[in-house]
């Protein structure tokens, strides 16, 4: 196991940002304190060379312009807030808005923006966890109440596990995910058209055209459920919800848990095979439609119901210093299918 810390440099505020560098055999990984990115992950393909498979920038200034949300901590709240309005306790909270009328990942300002202060919490043979903190103001992008927030990275040999904790002083929302892109191939200038999904899923969220949750359908669904989905047939499909996301998946899909993992994705030609699993009850799939270079990347967005309020309110969870927020996801690096 090698470990390393360097600086990735200044921030417009003048707060230094490090990179934190974990390596094993089976993974290599660069975490930037800015809001948690990840920056590069390095797997081995079938012939056992390692490159980079998630979406990135090489320099800092792209980061903190970055529109795309690259494999960042998202949050206090993942996806969209119709109206940018949250109420709690009868208390209406005006989040700031920066999709349209609504709040799309916490807001322009959202934790991803934060530089967080990070350290490593245990070395071993394989496997590392590097713990990033931060505390979130009362009120900061408009959501209620002071919270310690936690993200645990733990490198255990060929997984990384992501651990959320937050632990508010008052009633509050919190919904995070992790934002990367994958792309198993190793070309970031490649689509992921040729790649294999398979979700362990019971249903999904059909959305408007602002991409807002407006129906939970368990009988039909963009793709075929719990079986291997080729993603160009998805993505050039004529349904009208890929339509309406700009070509491609941009959509909520309710997990079965009938599985070891909740979702699988492979690339048959550099042999490269993703597993991921979640305590989280749904995963938002989005194919990169609007990126500078469309469908090259693929994210799995592991989370509460998006828009829970508006959409399923019998489902909204509550957090403060008695229910404190926690939410873990694995993610699984293979070289063939099993």
């Amino acid at each position: 196991m090698d470990i390393q810390v360097t600086k990735f440099g200044l921030l417009e505020n003048g707060k230094e940002v490090f990179n934190y560098k974990i390596k094993n055999k089976y993974l290599e990984i660069e975490i930037l304190s800015l809001g948690g990115i990840i920056k590069s992950l390095k797997v081995p393909d079938k012939n056992g060379v390692f490159e980079n498979i998630v979406l990135g920038y090489e320099t800092l200034k792209e980061y903190e312009n970055d529109k795309n949300h690259y494999s960042c901590i998202t949050g206090r709240n993942a996806g969209r807030i119709k109206n940018g309005i949250l109420k709690i306790d009868e208390i209406e909270y005006f989040l700031e808005k920066n999709n349209g009328n609504n709040n799309l990942h916490g807001g322009p300002n959202g934790l991803n923006k934060m530089n967080w202060e990070g350290e490593f919490l245990s070395v071993k043979e394989n496997k590392a966890i590097l713990s990033l903190k931060l505390k979130s103001e009362h009120l900061e992008s408009g959501f209620p109440g002071n919270v310690d927030f936690i993200v645990n990275y733990i490198v255990d040999g060929n997984t990384l596990t992501l651990e959320y904790l937050g632990t508010p002083d008052r009633n509050t929302y919190i919904n995070l995910t992790n934002h990367a892109y994958f792309n198993l191939s190793g070309n970031m200038g490649k689509d992921i058209l040729n790649m294999d999904l398979k979700l362990e899923i019971k249903g999904y969220g059909k959305v408007d055209k602002e991409t807002l949750p407006i129906e939970y359908d368990y009988k039909e669904c963009i793709i075929e459920k719990n079986k291997i989905n080729k993603l160009n047939d998805v993505i050039k499909s004529e349904h009208d919800q890929v339509k309406i996301v700009g070509g491609g998946i941009d959509h909520p899909f309710i997990l079965s848990k009938d599985n070891i993992y909740d979702g699988v994705l492979v690339d048959e030609e550099s042999g490269r095979v993703l597993k991921f699993k979640t305590d989280q009850p749904v995963v938002v799939i989005y194919t990169g439609n609007f990126l500078d270079l469309k469908h090259t990347g693929i994210c799995f967005e592991t989370q509460d119901y998006p828009d829970v309020f508006n959409s399923v309110p019998e489902k909204i969870n509550i957090y403060n210093e008695n229910n404190k927020y926690y939410q873990k996801t694995t993610f699984g690096f293979e070289t063939k299918y099993i």
